[in-house]
């Protein structure tokens, strides 16, 4: 039927039908919505009525936000979407609209407010001391001080979002018609109203374990007598297992075999899996391309054996982990792509994007030529159409690419993004995939775990805004103790991960660069949304 705004379809206000006496006539016309995200500006001029013009914003990532108590307007980035008065799902997907309340960065109005009243604001003691003293003359610190008595003075409410560096603001403009996303920021009786409605509607969840692994390369966790290894009998209970990639050494049968028996009897009630380089059998075309040489003769991660070996059949591989039996031990196998996952013991619903895609190194499985092949990115609008005139060749394009933010909460890939926990010995170099970057900015997950770089073990906290990471660091006899490294990014930490502006990226490796698996596994407890409803 089309999108139409007349209002001769709708019922009347008592229930009864409206009369249809003429059909639906062009000028009552409707479109699709808009639907504007967060992300870098991207706008669609759109030919209305009479010639004119409206600019359909798809994307946008900054406007113009006043401060009306303060009469100035400055132009600054939009985190996220915090409360739609219409809308939950608004909210979930991060859509900009007219009315939508959002949290927006709060350093341009902060610089103002500095400069102009000479007084911090939102800095705790501890940051106070360490913004540098500018040197001002007596004149300009009467200036400031006359100023600062008479309506320097500001709401304890806007303060304290002034100390985590976002406020809250409502959009005046309309995107999807202007192109714009311009607004205020909310203060006094207003501000209080949508602050009590946002804790009404925030969406319920529950804090969810995570135990994290990365190449094991089909070691086994070491006897409970084994004390001073803190990869040991039992592993930690956890309410998901994940480990991406890496399970063996050189992908033999009896090596997955070994693997699936250690995932069916983790202490979890779901095990979420994705293979490796090494895992050679569990890519099947490369398999029977190259990949059976390994075997015939023998040639593993180590160096190479005189004799020959059996070859494998990579669909009995593949069945270990997808069969009825591991299906009923929580063992779940990830094929490239995004997967919705549920934990059912407490309603848990999480998104994962997950890829056993590399840079090609060693002629190893799941590899891809760096430079040449993006994995991870959907083609640029200008690639499609240069692609689109006639006689021009088609590039690779991704089969599988990841999701724009909010779209998934969790990152599972073998290797890690360039310049994130992938520097290699010797030398300190990167060999990151700098694709792989991109798509998790795209994303921007809760977390992001990953291996193949042994070297690079730990954990790092990502900051999108301000692009700054700092060091999980973790008591050494606690995590030998405890058999792993805990890190709680729950809301009950204090600290909790902010959705949307902070990644907490983990290379799990388990083994070192000598193959000695002493590395602890990674234990994180994050805040997942429950599935209302079952």
């Amino acid at each position: 039927m089309g999108i139409s705004r007349d209002s001769r379809h709708k019922r009347s206000a008592t229930g009864a039908k409206r009369s249809q006496y003429r059909k639906k006539r062009a000028f009552e016309k409707g479109r699709q919505t808009a639907n504007t995200r967060i992300g870098s500006k991207r706008i669609h001029l759109v030919r209305t009525r009479g010639g004119n013009r409206k600019f359909r914003a798809l994307r946008l990532e900054s406007g113009n936000f006043s401060w009306g108590s303060e009469g100035i307007s400055r132009k600054t980035r939009v985190i996220v979407v915090a409360y739609h008065p219409s809308n939950n799902e608004l909210v979930r997907t991060n859509t900009l609209t007219k009315s939508a309340v959002v949290q927006i960065d709060a350093a341009p109005f902060r610089q103002w407010y500095e400069a102009h009243y000479g007084q911090p604001i939102g800095r705790r003691r501890q940051q106070k001391s360490e913004v540098p003293e500018e040197k001002k003359s007596n004149s300009v610190q009467k200036k400031q001080a006359a100023r600062f008595a008479e309506s320097g003075k500001v709401e304890s409410a806007i303060e304290r979002q002034f100390e985590s560096g976002r406020v809250y603001a409502v959009i005046a403009s309309r995107p999807g018609q202007s192109g714009r996303v311009d607004g205020y920021i909310l203060e006094g009786d207003e501000l209080a109203f949508y602050q009590k409605a946002i804790r009404k509607t925030k969406m319920p969840s529950t804090k969810t374990r995570l135990c994290l692994l990365s190449d094991t390369h089909t070691t086994l966790p070491a006897s409970p007598a084994h004390t001073t290894n803190p990869y040991r009998h039992p592993l930690p209970q956890a309410d998901v297992l994940i480990h991406a990639g890496d399970l063996t050494k050189v992908g033999r049968l009896e090596e997955h075999t070994r693997m699936v028996d250690l995932l069916a009897s983790a202490p979890a009630e779901l095990k979420l899996v994705i293979p490796g380089n090494h895992d050679i059998t569990l890519d099947e075309e490369y398999y029977h391309r190259i990949g059976h040489y390994r075997h015939r003769y023998r040639s593993g991660h180590k160096g190479s054996l005189p004799q020959e070996g059996p070859i494998e059949d990579p669909a009995v591989v593949k069945a270990l982990y997808t069969d009825e039996s591991a299906r009923a031990a929580g063992i779940v196998y990830l094929e490239e792509g995004t997967h919705r996952l549920r934990v059912p013991s407490t309603g848990a619903t999480f998104t994962v994007y997950a890829s056993p895609w590399t840079p090609e190194f060693c002629e190893w499985a799941f590899a891809y030529k760096r430079g040449a092949v993006d994995r991870f990115n959907p083609p640029s609008p200008r690639r499609k159409l240069s692609e689109a005139q006639p006689g021009a060749k088609r590039a690779f394009s991704a089969p599988h690419p990841a999701p724009d933010f909010p779209d998934v909460d969790i990152v599972i890939t073998h290797g890690p993004p360039y310049g994130v926990l992938d520097r290699v010995v010797p030398g300190g170099f990167s060999v990151g995939c700098e694709d792989l970057f991109k798509a998790v900015e795209r994303a921007r997950p809760l977390l992001h775990v990953f291996g193949h770089i042994h070297e690079g073990y730990g954990a790092v906290r990502y900051e999108w805004s301000s692009r700054n990471e700092s060091m999980v660091q973790c008591d050494g006899e606690k995590t030998v103790k405890e058999r792993g490294a805990y890190i709680d990014g729950s809301a009950g930490s204090g600290t909790p991960l902010r959705v949307g502006d902070e990644t907490l990226f983990i290379n799990a490796s388990v083994c070192t660069v000598d193959y000695e698996a002493v590395n602890a596994p990674w234990v994180v407890d994050l805040d997942l949304p429950i599935q209302v409803g079952g």
